[in-house]
Formats: C-alpha cells, sequence, structure tokens
C-alpha cells in the first residue's frame, strides 16, 4: 500500500517532537523516569471503552499486573474513539503520549504515517512469536507500509440484530439474507408503532451495503471511491424506498448518540431489527427483555463488510524498557486466554484462531449460538482501508449521506458523484 503524506491536523512539529525520543513524564537525575517507588516499570495504557467493557478492561489490566512483579500499568479511560484520537494528537504535541493505546483502525495510517508508531516485527522476531494464529481477516489491518504497527484487540463487524418475539408473532422464522427479503421481513413487521427496521445514517453501516452490492471503499488505485458504479446509488437507494414506505425509522442523533438510539428503539420493541456493531452483543442481550437474534447485513450480490473496531499498539518516544514492558502487555492482552474472555465479555471477535478451538469457546457458543455467527462471517471481512486519508473519506462519506436522506431535492446519483469529486480532492 502507498504511503501517503497527508498527516490530516497533526503538525510537523508533533513529528519531530517524536522523533527525537522524548518519552512522557518527567525524569529526575540518575532514575529511571519508567520507574515507580517499588522499582517497577511503570506505564500508561489509554483505551476507549466505557460501562461494562471498561471494567473488564480494568479486570484485564489488574491480572496483567498480579501475574508478574516488574510492571505496572495503568489504564486510562479517554473516551469514544474519535475523542481519543484528538486527545492523542494532542498528547504527541506536547511529547506525552502513552506507551500502548487502543485505538480505532481507522484512524492508524495517520500516526503510521507520521512515524509515530513502534514496528513491533522486532519483538516478533526476537522471540519466534506466532503471528499465524491471529484471524487473517483482522490480523491484515494491523501492517502498514510494510511494518507491523499493531495487533489486533477489540475487533467487530456490522451485523443485523432482530427481535425474535417479533418474528415468531409475524411468524418469519429467519432473518433476512437479501436486500428484496429485507424491505419484505420490514414491511411485516412494521405496525402499531413498530418499524420493520432501524439503522443510524453512519458510514460505516452504509460501507457495508455498499460492499454488499459489490463496491469497494477506494478503486483500486486509490484515486477516488470505489463504489461509484451503481452499488453506492443502490444502497442509497434502498434507505430511501424503506423509508418512503414507513418501514425503517432513522435514530435521533449523531455519530454515537444516533447509534445508542438505535439500539435503546430495539430494546423498547420499537424497532424489530437494526445494523450495529457485533460489539454490542452482550449489551443488547442483557439489556432486552426478549429474544435477540443474531443475523448477516443483508446482501444485494456479495458478502463483504468494512472490519471495525481497534487494534493495540506501542507509541514512540520511550525507553527499551518502557517498550519492552508495553510488549509484554500487548501480549498478554491479545493472548487465546484473554481474547476468549473479551470475546464473551464484549461482543467483540475472537481475534486468534486457536480461540475456538478452546473448551471454554465451545461453551460459549453452545451457551450463545449468536457468538458462531458473528465468529462465522470474520471470513467476509474486507481488506482493511489503511490510510491516513481514511479518517476525511469517512467524513465526507457520512455528510453525503445524511445530506442524501435527509434533504430534499439531493438525489443518490449526486450524493455519490459529490463523494467522488470530494475524496478524489484528498488524493490530489
Amino acid at each position: 500500500m502507498k504511503k501517503r503524506n497527508l498527516l490530516l491536523g497533526l503538525t510537523a512539529a508533533m513529528s519531530l517532537a517524536m522523533l527525537t525520543g522524548c518519552s512522557s513524564g518527567s525524569q529526575e537525575s540518575g532514575e529511571s523516569a519508567a520507574e515507580n517507588a517499588d522499582g517497577k516499570i511503570e506505564i500508561e495504557f489509554w483505551h476507549c471503552m466505557g460501562a461494562s467493557n471498561g471494567e473488564l478492561i480494568q479486570e484485564l489490566t489488574d491480572a496483567f499486573n498480579a501475574s508478574q512483579d516488574k510492571i505496572v500499568v495503568k489504564a486510562v479511560h479517554q473516551g469514544s474513539y474519535t475523542e481519543a484520537s484528538t486527545k492523542m494528537q494532542a498528547a504527541l504535541s506536547a511529547q506525552e503520549a502513552p506507551v500502548v493505546a487502543q485505538m480505532e483502525i481507522g484512524s492508524l495510517g495517520v500516526f503510521a504515517d507520521s512515524g509515530q508508531l513502534v514496528d513491533l516485527q522486532k519483538y516478533v522476531d526476537a522471540e519466534d512469536f506466532d503471528l499465524d494464529d491471529f484471524m487473517p481477516g483482522l490480523l491484515d489491518a494491523s501492517y502498514y507500509d510494510g511494518k507491523l504497527i499493531a495487533l489486533p484487540h477489540s475487533r467487530s463487524l456490522p451485523v443485523l440484530y432482530y427481535n425474535k418475539d417479533l418474528f415468531a408473532q409475524a411468524g418469519i422464522e429467519n432473518p433476512p439474507e437479501t436486500w428484496d427479503e429485507l424491505k419484505e421481513t420490514a414491511a411485516a413487521l412494521t405496525a402499531d408503532g413498530v418499524y420493520g427496521y432501524s439503522c443510524p445514517l453512519d458510514q460505516w453501516y452504509y460501507t457495508a451495503l455498499v460492499m454488499n452490492a459489490g463496491g469497494t471503499i477506494y478503486n483500486e488505485d486509490e484515486t477516488t471511491i470505489g463504489f461509484n458504479d451503481g452499488s453506492g446509488v443502490e444502497a442509497l437507494n434502498l434507505w430511501k424506498d424503506m423509508i418512503a414506505a414507513g418501514t425503517m425509522n432513522v435514530p435521533s442523533g449523531q455519530d454515537y448518540n444516533s447509534s445508542e438510539a438505535c439500539r435503546n428503539n430495539f430494546a423498547a420493541g420499537t424497532a424489530a431489527m437494526i445494523m450495529q456493531s457485533s460489539a454490542q452483543l452482550k449489551g443488547l442481550e442483557q439489556t432486552c427483555d426478549f429474544e435477540v437474534g443474531v443475523g448477516a447485513i443483508p446482501m444485494l450480490t456479495d458478502r463483504a463488510y468494512p472490519a471495525g473496531g481497534s487494534n493495540l499498539m506501542m507509541f514512540g518516544g520511550h525507553s527499551e524498557e518502557e517498550e519492552a514492558a508495553g510488549w509484554e502487555f500487548i501480549k498478554f492482552m491479545t493472548s487465546t486466554e484473554n481474547a476468549i474472555t473479551w470475546a464473551n465479555g464484549t461482543g467483540y471477535l475472537p481475534v486468534r484462531q486457536s480461540c475456538t478451538e478452546q473448551d471454554t469457546y465451545k461453551q460459549m457458543v453452545e451457551e450463545d449460538p449468536n457468538l458462531q455467527i458473528i465468529t462465522d462471517n470474520v471470513q467476509y471481512c474486507a481488506e482493511a482501508t489503511f490510510i491516513p486519508e481514511y479518517a476525511e473519506t469517512k467524513d465526507i462519506i457520512a455528510n453525503e449521506i445524511q445530506k442524501c436522506i435527509l434533504e430534499d431535492g439531493y438525489s443518490p446519483e449526486e450524493a455519490v458523484q459529490s463523494m467522488a469529486d470530494r475524496v478524489a480532492e484528498l488524493f490530489q
């Protein structure tokens, strides 16, 4: 993949500061800044998990700290993926970046492109660490410009959740697999204040539909979008048709607030089907007072998904001891045992193939078959789009989607063409 020079808000001063190798925190004469009063190496780990997921992150961090006596990791919650990315840019500018961070995969190209991330390959080579065990559809989003700059952790894909009770009442046995079936099923379930289908006007769910109509996010040359071939228009027409038919609800709010509103509608029984992240599985199962079902995103011509979620990575500018401590923590968090614990407690994907071979995982699947449905769809995750322009591309797509759906007189053809033109400008 070609390396880009667009830094999307990271200033040259930030890059220079990190390249000089400054570590975070102060350092007194004769004493390593990485050591605490007990002589242990102390590092920070930034994460984006709140609520029960955040509690589990803290439990796993505490387990790591208790597993050995040389390293102490301090887990620090930094808000949503967007908030964490903004805070990270500020931390880099102030030379106060953490050693390890959990960052959304779409933003990693910005940091990798400016040389902010540590190439983990040296640690892999030093101990013959097995990368082959990671699921191929997830590991590919850990490389940039030939360098291993992350390991998979909180990875997800978009799925269709459905209310099994409402399905049973309507005499519908299985979730829809095609767009035509989605329309028919939504129509059959729409009645008495209940919408058959609800989805945020979010670029991730839109691009999932685009991919399932044969499109790609970028064209082969990476000069503009790869869905200005009809697939982008088809996806917008699907939503517009369902809204016009009264079978689709557009949840209120923007970004994460809109997704939360969508899940609330589902839990309240006013939306029979919703598109959301697989990471929401456990939360929905615990919140809803009905049986939650999971299905693949309905397709038009293909089965493909834009993988989402976040990876663990290490930021440069720290001592060798701190980096070594960070590597031990990353290994711990992505081990087979802890990957199973994380998947079972959240709904995120099991990132290692060996997870599915363990009795613990088999018992999880037996107790909750939804997990197996999600895991089975990992094979359809498309190669990650991992370039600096991606962050702005997502914003452009989201803006055009909302304009097309919410404003009169702005056609899907106009919206997709505008996406193509605006994204093309990013590559000039």
